[in-house]
C-alpha cells in the first residue's frame, strides 16, 4: 500500500513536469514560426491563443498553471494545464498561450493499481517458487538434524554425530545436541550401571540374612523370638520385593523392553484368573467375567502377565470379605471392578511410587502398571462409584501412529 501511494505521486509528478516541458517547448516552436514570417493569425486554433499586446509592455516569462477549457476531443470543459509567455518578435509584442489535456488522476490510479499489482502476483509467485525450492535446501540440515534425533536411543549406546552446515545457527544447534546426547548416554550409562550393581549386590546379603533367619526358627527358641523372626523375615520379604519393583520400573523407564509382539491377550487373561482362584476362595471373593475369545495385542508377553497380575492382585487385596470382582475384556478395553471401602488418598495419587493404603503393600504395584501402559500408550483410569473400585485399560495403540514410532525407534 505504502509502494503504491509514492508509486502513485511519483508517476503524477513525473507526468506533470513532461507536460511542462512539452507546452514549453511548443511556445518556442510558435515563436520560430512567427519569426519566419508566418502571420500569427494563421496560427491560432482551439488550445492556441495569440494576442498582439503594446510593444513596451513588459516580457512574460513562462508560466504554467491549471485551468478549465473547452475540449474539442471530449466535447467538454476539461481540466487543461496552460502555459503563457510574451515574447518580443520582429517589432511587435505577442502574448501566446497554449492548452493541454492532463492527465486524469483516475487514469493514474488504474495505472499504479494495475502496475502494482503485477508486481504483487509476481512476488506471491516468486515466493512460493522460494519456498517450495529454496526452502527445501536451506532447511535440509535441519531435516537431517531431526531424522538423527528421531532414530537416536539410549540403549544402542552410540554417540551421535551431526554433519557440519553452511549455515551457523544449524552448527550451533547440532554443537549443542550433540553434547546433550553423548552426556545423556554417560548418564544413562551410570545409572543403568549403578542399578545394576545395586541391585546384584544386594542379593546376595539378603539371601543370606533369609537363610540365617530361618534357621534360627527351626532352633529352640521361645515363641518371643519366633515372633520377632517372623517379622524380620516378614521386613526381608517386602525389601526383596521392593528391590525387584525398582529395578523393573527403572527398566521400564529405560524402555529396555523391546521385544513386543502379538499375544492371545484373552488366553493370558483367563490363565492369570486361574492362578488367583485360591487365593480368591479364602477372601470368599467371587468372580465374574466377561471375556470375548481371541483377542490380540501387540504387547511384551512379561510386561503383560505383571500388568494383569498386579491389577488382580490390587483387586483381591483391597476387596472385602464376600465381595466381588467384575472382569470385563473387549477389543478396546479391559475393566476390571471390585468392592471395597473409599480410598483414603486422592484418586490421583493411587499411580505415584510408595502411595499405597494397605500397610503390607510396597506401594509400587500401580506405578509399575502406569509405567506398561505407557510403555504400549495404552490409557489407564480409575474411579471409585458407589463402593466400588474400577480401572480400565484403553488399548489405542494397535493402529496408532505413536506405536509406529515406537516401533521404528525399538528396530532401530
Amino acid at each position: 500500500m505504502v509502494g503504491g501511494i509514492l508509486t502513485f505521486y511519483s508517476f503524477e509528478s513525473h507526468i506533470e513536469i513532461a507536460q511542462a516541458k512539452e507546452q514549453e517547448k511548443l511556445l518556442h516552436h510558435i515563436c520560430q514560426k512567427i519569426e519566419n514570417g508566418v502571420p500569427y493569425e494563421k496560427l491560432v486554433r482551439e488550445q492556441l491563443h495569440i494576442a498582439e499586446i503594446p510593444y513596451n509592455s513588459p516580457v512574460k516569462k513562462v508560466t504554467l498553471s491549471d485551468t478549465l477549457a473547452w475540449s474539442p476531443q471530449l466535447q467538454r470543459i476539461d481540466r487543461q494545464i496552460k502555459a503563457s509567455a510574451s515574447y518580443k518578435i520582429n517589432g511587435h509584442h505577442y502574448d501566446i498561450s497554449v492548452y493541454n489535456m492532463m492527465i486524469n488522476t483516475d487514469d493514474v490510479t488504474k495505472v499504479v493499481f494495475e502496475s502494482m499489482a503485477g508486481i504483487f502476483l509476481l512476488l506471491i509467485v516468486l515466493l512460493w517458487v522460494f519456498i517450495r525450492l529454496g526452502s527445501e535446501r536451506i532447511l535440509a540440515p535441519f531435516h537431517n538434524t531431526l531424522d538423527e534425533i528421531h532414530r537416536f536411543s539410549l540403549k544402542n549406546k552410540q554417540a551421535i554425530h551431526l554433519p557440519e552446515t553452511s549455515i551457523n545457527e544449524f552448527n550451533r544447534l547440532n554443537h549443542f545436541l550433540e553434547k546433550m546426547m553423548n552426556k545423556a548416554i554417560c548418564d544413562y550409562n551410570s545409572l543403568k550401571e549403578f542399578s545394576e550393581n545395586a541391585s546384584h549386590e544386594l542379593q546376595t546379603p539378603l539371601a543370606i540374612i533369609q537363610g540365617k533367619l530361618e534357621l534360627l526358627m527351626q532352633s529352640p527358641i521361645s515363641d518371643e523370638q519366633a515372633g520377632l523372626i517372623l517379622s524380620s523375615l516378614n521386613a526381608l520379604d517386602k525389601l526383596n520385593k521392593t528391590n525387584q519393583s525398582l529395578i523393573l520400573l527403572t527398566k521400564l523407564e529405560n524402555q529396555e523392553y523391546e521385544s513386543i509382539e502379538e499375544i492371545n491377550f484373552s488366553q493370558l487373561v483367563n490363565e492369570t484368573l486361574e492362578g488367583f482362584e485360591e487365593l480368591l476362595e479364602m477372601k470368599s471373593i467371587t468372580l465374574q467375567k466377561q471375556i470375548e475369545p481371541h483377542i490380540s495385542l501387540r504387547l511384551h508377553p512379561v510386561l503383560a502377565s505383571i500388568l494383569l497380575n498386579n491389577l488382580f492382585s490390587n483387586a483381591i487385596r483391597h476387596n472385602i470379605c464376600n465381595g466381588t470382582i467384575s472382569v470385563t475384556l473387549t477389543p478396546k478395553k479391559l475393566y476390571i471392578e471390585n468392592t471395597g471401602k473409599a480410598p483414603s488418598m486422592p484418586t490421583e495419587e493411587l499411580f505415584r511410587r510408595f502411595k499405597k493404603e494397605n500397610p503390607d503393600s510396597i506401594g509400587l504395584g500401580l506405578s509399575i502398571v502406569k509405567q506398561i501402559c505407557e510403555l504400549h500408550f495404552f490409557e489407564i483410569t480409575y474411579k471409585y462409584i458407589d463402593y466400588r473400585h474400577a480401572f480400565v485399560v484403553c488399548f489405542k495403540n494397535a493402529k496408532t501412529q505413536k506405536e509406529a514410532e515406537y516401533m521404528e525407534v525399538a528396530s532401530s
